[in-house]
């Protein structure tokens, strides 16, 4: 995630996405340390982000920004299949790596990583159920641009779940002045067309865990 982060960073700064990003460093494919993955499961409470998800059983999820596949590896493990996206061939070799090492060799075939760009997250009209996006959202180009090419990826009864950084000062995160206020996503959702169904900034210490899905007028 760390790569995916950084590139559309880069086009934020120069306004449009003209040339491919440098490619991340070999560092990649060093492991997390155990006490990086402790501190990160203590504040980022991956089963309550799943709860947040909804109903995952069955369900084909697209984990955006997937980097070092903190969700897409848990996910592979309880949904019928997860596409893990990401914008450089080397986090897809990285989770192509981890798909082989990492996971159960039964649920191996449920993850599928995609390779992706910054202002396209190529998917197919109606592929999947759940969109889960998660410390990537603040980084992305043209948000709301890109909230209507994920809208017709969903289908009819799908939801978008995005998770990120609060906007005020936090112990760890990205600089204040990056983050997206909770009321600014809410409102960039409604304008892709997307309804709203919650926003929660307690549970988690330092995100909020936004729910939106596309809404069925009743006639």
């Amino acid at each position: 995630m760390r790569f995916f982060l950084l590139a559309i960073l880069s086009c934020l700064m120069i306004g449009a996405c003209t040339e491919p990003p440098p490619p991340p460093s070999e560092d990649i494919f060093v492991p997390t340390s155990d006490e990086e993955n402790r501190q990160r499961l203590i504040w980022q409470k991956p089963g309550a982000v799943i709860d947040a998800m909804g109903d995952v059983e069955e369900k084909v999820i697209a984990d955006i920004g997937a980097g070092e596949g903190f969700f897409a590896q848990r996910l592979a493990q309880l949904a019928d299949r997860v596409i893990a996206i990401e914008i450089d061939e080397r986090y897809i070799q990285y989770l192509d790596t981890l798909k082989q090492f990492e996971l159960p060799q039964k649920f191996q075939p449920r993850l599928e990583p995609r390779l992706a760009t910054a202002n396209d997250p190529n998917l197919e009209d109606r592929e999947v159920d759940i969109i889960l996006i998660v410390n990537t959202f603040l980084e992305i180009n043209n948000q709301v641009d890109y909230l209507k090419k994920l809208f017709p990826a969903l289908r009819p009864d799908g939801r978008i779940v995005i998770v990120d950084w609060k906007k005020k000062r936090t112990d760890i995160g990205p600089p204040q002045d990056k983050r997206v206020a909770l009321y600014q996503l809410e409102e960039m959702l409604r304008k892709a067309g997307f309804h709203l169904v919650s926003s929660d900034d307690q549970t988690l210490e330092y995100q909020y865990i936004v729910v939106a899905d596309k809404k069925v007028e009743k006639r």
